[in-house]
């Protein structure tokens, strides 16, 4: 089974480097920074990647890979680390990012105050959305900075042999 995926992942890519539209638009795309990468190139992507999850717009993968590509990151990463916000989660990660919101400008917060209202229904995006749109996209903004800068140090502070290093040391008890 292992071996059967394996395979089909690099029938993908194979196909997915000889696509002409991205041949003829991204020009360096076969580059192996972009697949393979190094630290640098990883840090680049966990930043890029968490900053975009915490966008509150459609189509995040397509940012994050695009941004990717333009940044000389990981492209496989930066569009993985975008999936955490998918249907299921999106909710929780942007309410939370609207409280952060709410919390920074020191504002009331709107969204308990409506709940009768169904969200997303017209009456919603005139009544509630004009008072709630500056904590939700700058607190969801804020977040994917703090998320992104965060998660680039980590990365680009362990390098692989500190990492390694660290592991192989053995845990002594002190009596």
């Amino acid at each position: 089974m292992f071996r059967y995926l394996t395979l089909k992942l690099h029938q993908i890519g194979r196909a997915t480097k000889r696509s002409p539209f991205l041949n003829r638009y991204f020009p360096k795309f076969k580059d192996r920074v972009y697949w393979a990468g190094d630290r640098k190139s990883f840090a680049r992507a966990s930043f890029i990647g968490l900053f975009c999850m915490m966008l509150p717009i459609p189509f995040q993968m397509v940012l994050s890979s695009i941004f990717a590509y333009y940044f000389r990151a990981n492209i496989p990463l930066a569009t993985a680390l975008a999936w955490i916000t998918n249907p299921l989660t999106m909710w929780a990660i942007w309410y939370g990012g609207y409280k952060f919101g709410t919390w920074i400008l020191a504002t009331p917060d709107l969204f308990d105050a409506s709940a009768q209202l169904s969200i997303g229904s017209s009456q919603w995006f005139s009544d509630v959305f004009p008072h709630i749109w500056q904590p939700f996209f700058l607190g969801n903004a804020l977040l994917g900075i703090i998320f992104g800068t965060l998660a680039y140090l980590i990365i680009s502070h362990f390098h692989s042999n500190r990492l390694a290093s660290f592991l192989k040391k053995p845990i002594t008890k002190k009596a």
